[in-house]
């Protein structure tokens, strides 16, 4: 069944209501489930109500009745001029570019045979391994994705975007902007989300646990050797990025988050050179960490699992840091997170940094 289009109001709009809803409503009929075709004039609001003017359809006087908007059915619109709010005019304008992008996506029909098993996939492959086609865009920027994509008439018949339209319900063109446009409006609120609280903590010693959680990334270049080591994760045991975060002890927050640096970089190594311990310090608060972060030099601001603790204190750093550990899990439910992000402007980091808000 197609999708119903949504109409909006405006001077000109025909709607139906039912009479004994119109006001005033002198002599206009009393039945209970008695219909009138009307024309919209203007709009109002009655408090907090949204109430339309209309007159009846066809009357030559012109009378002008009013009703709540609720009451009121849009059965056609007028110009697109003379919507009364800005915001649908540019749904509509917005929806009408969808509709027409999606009769053209809709004649395009599926190969038989998909992308994994084809001819396509196999010769894009050998041109990568022949050095034909880069790997990353940015070793050639002369090579456009168009022409790459006219190289092999075998390219023609696959649509790369399909499996996009299929999740977010938008032609690929229009849901390729929205996605970097929502990015970048989730990723500006990390300053509001993520934040150490004003209060610091109160009078508590241990503020938060803090781990690395690393991020599998396409293999960045070197002007040197084939690879990098120094992003080599061995969680991924492929090039990565690590993210040092750190949540609140007493409450569901993350309050910490440092990062991108290169997965080789140890997490201890982070703690110690770019911020988290100076933070501390400057805080007067511990953190609860793992076996990875034990050194002497930071005894007195980064707590780890030791044979000195006591039994109660064992156990809290224990559940603490497994708290941590589901942490980091439900992070990689988000499959760009989880798997190798591919995308040629991954360095502002703005994809991972989103899914951690």
């Amino acid at each position: 069944m197609a999708k119903k289009k949504r109409l909006f109001p405006g001077i000109g709009a025909k709607c139906t209501i039912l009479t004994r809803f119109m006001k005033p409503n002198g002599g206009l009929s009393k039945e209970k489930d008695h219909r009138s075709i009307v024309v919209l004039k203007e709009f109002f609001y009655e408090g907090h109500r949204l109430c339309f003017r209309f007159n009846l359809d066809g009357d030559d006087q012109q009378k002008i009745y009013h009703s709540n908007a609720r009451y009121v059915r849009i059965d056609s619109e007028g110009s697109i001029d003379d919507f009364f709010f800005e915001a649908d005019k540019k749904k509509r304008h917005d929806g009408d570019a969808i509709e027409k992008a999606e009769a053209i996506m809709s004649k395009k029909k599926e190969p038989a045979i998909k992308w994994k098993r084809s001819r396509a996939r196999q010769l894009l492959y050998q041109d990568i391994m022949d050095n034909k086609v880069p790997l990353d865009p940015k070793d050639d920027l002369s090579l456009s994705l168009e022409d790459i994509f006219s190289m092999h008439a075998e390219y023609a018949e696959y649509d790369f975007e399909r499996q996009r339209e299929a999740t977010f319900q938008y032609c690929p063109s229009w849901s390729r902007r929205k996605i970097w446009f929502w990015i970048n409006r989730i990723a500006a609120l990390q300053s509001e989300k993520i934040f150490w609280p004003k209060d610091n903590f109160g009078n508590d010693i241990w503020a938060i646990t803090v781990d690395g959680v690393h991020c599998w990334i396409q293999e960045p270049t070197h002007q040197e050797f084939s690879k990098d080591t120094s992003y080599f994760s061995h969680k991924y045991n492929h090039a990565g990025l690590c993210y040092e975060l750190g949540i609140s002890k007493g409450s569901n927050r993350l309050v910490w988050m440092n990062g991108p640096f290169p997965a080789g970089k140890s997490d201890l190594k982070i703690f110690q050179e770019d911020g988290l311990k100076a933070m501390l310090i400057a805080k007067k608060k511990m953190c609860i960490a793992d076996g990875g972060y034990a050194g002497s030099d930071h005894i007195h601001h980064c707590s780890t699992p030791n044979i000195h603790d006591s039994r109660p204190v064992r156990r809290f750093k224990a559940r603490a840091l497994k708290r941590h550990e589901k942490f980091n899990g439900l992070i990689k439910n988000f499959h760009s997170v989880d798997c190798r992000f591919r995308y040629s402007s991954f360095w502002d980091c703005r994809w991972h940094n989103e899914f951690l808000l």
